[in-house]
């Protein structure tokens, strides 16, 4: 890490050219109130010369700390084995890159940080650089962790709590998923944490794409309805999608679109609706009897 060097220089301070003057003819008394005339000048000059040493010093340690502030880390680009990280240093910010050159997030200087799951000892880097629900989250393994120190010139990443997320399991996949505390039924971010992992997610999107060609036009559209299935967000079923958050659910027929139908909620209806997926995934008649009885369908 570059470190930027702070200077200043003061003004000169010392008086030049004084002269002295010879009193002749000039009574005690005189001499008296002229000495004192002349200290009480010269105490003047004094503090106002102390007043202004004091107050150019303030000002220069006020710049200097107002520099110190303001002055911007900065990092220089590094690559591993597996991972590379490209800061940029006018915005405070990492991109990082797998070894494919997939961007996995955008993290703040200030983000960089080890965030701890307690259940589970995983550990975690989040950033909330983007707005709203999003939010880049990546499974921090000893490589990246290695990286980030080294990049950073530090020995050790600070470590905290997983406080404000909950590590989630998607029961179709047992791929894991972060989504911020309150904001279920919102968003979340789906960790693909090994070849397993990618596997599966490539195989749930391989099914939206081939099961519902009247609903999904490309690969990409099947890859995000499996990202929206996997956070909770979405499901497929034998003829049509389901898509859901914290407000209200829709369904969409691959056949037949008036077959399709929506409706509304509100308070914890979503939550209650998410456990009941979980072990009735892709009937549709039984979905249908639930949602029924769901108060706000229509």
């Amino acid at each position: 890490m570059g470190v930027h060097g702070i200077g200043g220089g003061y003004p000169a301070w010392y008086e030049t050219g004084k002269t002295q003057t010879k009193n002749t003819g000039i009574n005690f008394a005189d001499r008296i109130v002229s000495a004192g005339m002349a200290g009480s000048a010269s105490a003047r000059r004094n503090n106002v010369d102390m007043q202004g040493q004091t107050s150019i010093l303030e000002a220069y340690r006020a710049s200097a700390a107002s520099a110190a502030h303001n002055m911007k880390p900065a990092y220089d680009t590094y690559e591993s084995e597996n991972y590379k990280i490209v800061p940029d240093n006018e915005n405070g910010c990492f991109d990082i890159y797998n070894g494919q050159g997939e961007k996995l997030g955008v993290f703040r200087y200030s983000d960089i940080k080890v965030r701890q799951d307690g259940a589970t000892g995983k550990q975690f880097l989040i950033s909330e650089y983007g707005t709203g629900s999003c939010y880049d989250a990546i499974v921090l393994d000893h490589e990246l962790k290695g990286a980030l120190q080294e990049v950073m010139g530090v020995e050790t990443l600070e470590t905290v709590d997983l406080h404000g997320y909950t590590l989630k399991t998607h029961s179709g996949t047992g791929i894991q998923y972060l989504v911020r505390d309150g904001e279920e039924g919102r968003g979340g971010k789906v960790l693909l944490q090994d070849q397993s992992d990618i596997q599966k997610y490539e195989a749930l999107a391989e099914t939206y794409f081939s099961r519902y060609p009247n609903l999904i036009e490309s690969k990409e559209e099947a890859y995000i309805w499996a990202d929206l299935e996997i956070k909770g967000l979405a499901q497929h079923t034998d003829h049509g999608i389901v898509s859901m958050g914290y407000d209200g659910m829709s369904y969409n027929d691959n056949a037949d679109e008036k077959n399709n139908w929506s409706i509304l909620f509100s308070g914890d209806t979503y939550k209650l609706l998410f456990e009941w997926l979980q072990n009735h995934r892709e009937s549709m008649e039984e979905m249908e009897k639930f949602v029924g009885g769901l108060e706000g369908g229509h």
